[in-house]
């Protein structure tokens, strides 16, 4: 065997490179798949508020939940520590908690009103509202910055006690409290009296507060938060109220338990996020499940001993939204990891050929003394292995050291089967070719008898394909809510349509093979004709049987080049996709609103034109709660120049329509022409009626004259878009008023963000201009800013870059593998009088006709995908798109073009530095090896 690898050493370094890159790819992609899930689910929690990322639970103390001896041991120190430590015992792998980085104690149930003589109110009749708790570990983690903390004594009278708490700096500065100052709780029959003794600040820097679960699962208790509390009438005015939080002692707990409320137990536990793996997602989520159930809860109950435990639904919720979208995910990144793990098994396989090939004589010389095919197969499988096994263990531990975890077994799994494969291509190649003596004067190209098991496996393989495609036009590939198919709660779901893109092509390369050899005999006839033998005999080497491609490497380059067109459009629909949803949330390139729908000042469109960047805009009007009488409520009303938003809506082929549509006609007192979304105009007969359209201080009819499905100037929801030079007509008392002074401007173009604000800021000093400037580049950026995302799409776009390698790959393998035969051809011609020229000619017309063909037909197959699989391929999980926008497979020039026309190319260079290799050296000792 050593010295077999000695023989030959170029060609079992290049084998041991091909298996040593595939085994890493095959080992390094799971692993990367687990690292991106990683990273999305720890970004998901991060992304989420305090609430919703920690094990909460909770525990009335409630007057109607015991009596008052019972409520005060549940509410006293040491019982409610001894129902924390139970809490966290009874959590069990892979729920990890975080270490020393939870909050419990006791709060009031609920805030009751404060009132004191400097608390202020924002609005007169609401006074602030105050949550009262007693969070245990307070002294060892906070700073006293003035006074003291409290102490344990409550004085008093039941019903007019007097306690002791400190506050925080910002609830200090916020709500004017001082050491000495007192404000009372209303919620008791008369009325509780809180002392503040002292302000504190957190320990340790600001960057170690803002991200400490201590300090932030209980929302106002490092500073005060501003309630809104919405109209009780319509056109009534928002109100707001401060609330804030105000800490005692935990001994003190007991005095809470007099308001009207009562008190409730608090538990709060972050995740041990570095532990967590998205893989593990749902298991938590079931094992927080069953902690909510009757026997973990009784068990809880018993060792806790503060009665009924109400665990929180935040942290489950932001599981099961992480699962949906990995699940959405999952099967678009395994239709591509089936394609490039086809291409490269094809590859793997076709890499045996040359070797099978260069020692074919050998083989059959062992065949004739006597050999068995068990004998061969196992002496090949030992040399092969020797080569194989080496180089695959190196690719995964290659792809296994930069890992910091995820399922090693799959790694390794897959690396195995790639080393498997490599190491079996040339033993089962040498057995199928040699089950039987070949003659020597048999011809290697001579057409063999069709068998009818070849039929069956090809119909077999049509069958497949066909039932793949209905499966994934029924049930959908990474649907955008994660219950298509592969998109259940599994994770895995039906492998059938994961397959369609492959079988399609493997139908395709099969109609290939199937339809190559007439058409080109036909070739073959037409060449005939003409002078000179060169046409004719390199179309009649083409059209016979094996041809100059063999039947795997054609389907290797046809998968290949169907995988990564398919890829290719995937991506590029991703991209189209969310460049639609960027253009409906924003409406242009770029969206300027006022503060409070103040009106634009005077000539503020113009310099917003001159502005860097801009190269169109038009203002508008845009109210949010129109109504449109006896038809809806809440409507989305824009009064829009209507030539500039014409211009405006046909430069984003976003509803574009004519401007004269909205023209007022001569009649000033009938129903004005509106733009509509399709419901109300079909609650309005299409046109045929009409209503009038209420605004604050204005009503006219309106009718339905133009439908679109949507427009610039709303993002969601029903609306109506009419002319202000309409409504000018048609209410003269209205021209030049507020109530056509527009608010909103659209910009188009590649605005500078920058610019516009500091536009913005210059017409309203006081206003934050980085909520009022939205920018579609913005917009676009954030639907691929989670981690899941963006690491899904880095991978798919990995396996579609590593489909069209291996792709060329394959060409290079099938140049090496008709290698001999051509260069005996050349030159048996040569002594013939065959030129140079001619022999480059004739190798170009054996084999480029096949790989014209096979680039055809992968472009074909790649476009057929958009009609027969995109309808069951939605790509918003990948795109990070709202649910309301589908996004679908884009028939994509240079997907569909630069796949094929980079197969052309490589394989023309391919066989001209063939030609050029073997043109002049062969000598005739080539012809005696192929006779």
């Amino acid at each position: 065997m050593w010295a077999r690898l000695r023989a030959a050493p170029g060609g079992a370094l290049a084998f041991g490179a091909l298996v040593l890159v595939t085994a890493w790819l095959a080992a390094a992609l799971p692993l990367a798949w687990d690292a991106s899930s990683d990273a999305g689910l720890r970004a998901a929690l991060e992304r989420a508020r305090p609430a919703d990322r920690m094990l909460s639970a909770t525990a009335s103390a409630a007057p109607d939940t015991g009596g008052t001896g019972q409520l005060r041991t549940r509410v006293s120190p040491r019982r409610v520590e001894r129902a924390d430590t139970a809490l966290r015992r009874a959590v069990r792998a892979p729920l990890r908690l975080a270490d020393g980085e939870g909050a419990y104690g006791v709060h009031t149930a609920t805030p009751a009103e404060a009132s004191g003589a400097g608390l202020p109110r924002p609005s007169p009749g609401l006074p602030p509202k105050a949550t009262v708790t007693a969070q245990a570990r307070l002294a060892e983690r906070s700073r006293v910055v003035r006074g003291r903390l409290p102490r344990p004594t409550v004085t008093g009278p039941q019903g007019r006690q007097h306690l002791e708490a400190a506050v925080s700096t910002a609830t200090a500065r916020r709500m004017r409290l001082a050491p000495g100052d007192s404000f009372r709780l209303r919620g008791v029959p008369d009325a509780m009296t809180v002392r503040v003794t002292g302000v504190f600040t957190p320990r340790g820097s600001a960057g170690q507060t803002a991200d400490s679960p201590f300090w932030h699962a209980e929302p106002t208790l490092l500073r005060p938060s501003l309630v809104t509390v919405p109209p009780t009438s319509p056109g009534g005015t928002k109100e707001t109220y401060w609330h804030f939080t105000a800490v005692i002692h935990p001994e003190a707990a007991s005095a809470l338990l007099t308001l009207r409320d009562g008190a409730e137990l608090y538990f709060h536990h972050p995740l041990d996020t570095s532990a967590l793996a998205g893989r593990q997602a749902g298991a938590v989520r079931r094992q927080m499940a069953e902690l909510s159930a009757s026997g973990a809860t009784a068990r809880l109950r018993t060792a806790a001993g503060v009665g009924r435990l109400t665990f929180g639904t935040g942290l489950p919720e932001t599981l099961a939204a992480y699962e949906r979208e990995s699940d959405a995910v999952q099967p678009l990144l395994l239709t591509a990891a089936v394609g490039l793990a086809t291409t490269a098994g094809t590859v793997l396989l076709l890499a045996a050929a040359p070797a099978a090939e260069r020692r074919r004589a050998e083989l059959a010389l062992l065949r004739a003394r006597g050999i068995s095919l068990p004998g061969l197969a196992g002496r090949l499988l030992a040399e092969t292995a020797l080569v194989a096994v080496p180089a695959g263990a190196a690719g995964a531990a290659a792809a296994l050291w930069p890992s910091d975890g995820g399922r090693t077994g799959w790694a390794l799994a897959a690396a195995g089967a790639v080393t498997v494969t490599a190491a079996l291509a040339l033993p089962l190649r040498a057995v199928m070719a040699h089950r039987r003596p070949v003659p020597p004067t048999a011809r290697p190209d001579a057409p063999g008898r069709r068998s009818r098991r070849r039929t069956v496996a090809e119909l077999t393989v049509c069958v497949l394909a066909a039932g793949a495609v209905a499966a994934l036009r029924q049930g959908g590939a990474g649907d955008g809510d994660g219950t298509g198919a592969g998109g259940g709660g599994n994770g895995g779901g039906d492998l059938l349509p994961v397959l369609a893109p492959v079988l399609s092509a493997l139908v395709a390369a099969l109609l290939l093979m199937r339809c190559c050899p007439p058409l080109l005999r036909l070739l073959t006839r037409l060449a005939a004709r003409r002078r000179g033998p060169v046409a004719f005999l390199g179309l009649a080497r083409a059209a016979r049987a094996p041809s100059a491609v063999p039947g795997p490497a054609l389907w290797a380059l046809l998968v290949a080049v169907t995988v990564a067109s398919f890829g290719g459009m995937v991506l590029a629909g991703v991209a189209d996709g969310r460049d639609a949803a960027a253009l409906g949330a924003v409406g242009a390139d770029a969206r300027l609103a006022t503060p409070g729908s103040a009106d634009l000042p005077p000539g503020f469109a113009r310099k917003a034109a001159r502005a860097a960047g801009v190269e169109q805009v038009t203002a508008y009007r845009a109210h949010d709660g129109g109504d449109l009488a006896g038809v809806a409520d809440a409507v989305t009303v824009a009064l829009v120049d209507a030539p500039g938003y014409a211009r405006l809506t046909r430069r984003n082929g976003q509803g574009a329509f004519p401007a004269a549509a909205l023209a007022p006609g001569r009649d000033t007192t009938g129903p004005l022409p509106a733009l509509m979304s399709p419901d109300l105009a079909r609650k309005l007969g299409n046109g045929s009626r009409y209503t009038d359209l209420v605004l604050p201080g204005l009503q006219i009819p309106v009718r339905p004259a133009l439908v679109r499905d949507a427009t610039p100037a709303a993002q969601q929801g029903p609306f109506v878009v009419v002319s202000r030079e309409a409504v000018a007509r048609a209410r003269p008392d209205t021209r030049g008023t507020a109530l056509l002074a527009p608010n909103t401007l659209l910009a188009g173009g590649h605005p500078d963000g920058t610019a516009l604000r500091r536009l913005l800021a210059e017409a309203f000093p006081k206003a934050d201009t980085t909520t009022l400037v939205t920018l579609r580049t913005t917009e676009r950026a954030r639907y691929a800013d989670t981690a899941l995302k963006t690491g899904a799409e880095r991978l798919y776009r990995l396996a579609a870059l590593s489909a069209a390698g291996y792709s060329a790959l394959a060409v290079v393998l099938c140049l090496l593998h008709t290698a001999p035969e051509r260069r005996a051809l050349l030159t048996r011609l040569r002594t013939l009088g065959l030129t140079r020229r001619q022999g480059t000619g004739l190798l170009l017309l054996e084999s480029l006709p096949l790989y014209a063909l096979t680039a055809a037909a992968g472009t074909i197959t790649s476009l057929a995908a958009v009609p027969l699989l995109g309808p069951g391929i939605d790509l918003r999980a990948l795109a990070g798109t709202p649910g309301t926008l589908p996004v679908r497979l884009t028939a994509d020039t240079a997907s569909l073009l630069l796949p094929p026309l980079a197969l052309l190319v490589l394989a023309g260079c391919g066989l001209l530095v063939q030609t050029r290799l073997t043109g002049g050296t062969a000598g005739l000792r080539t012809e005696t090896q192929e006779l």
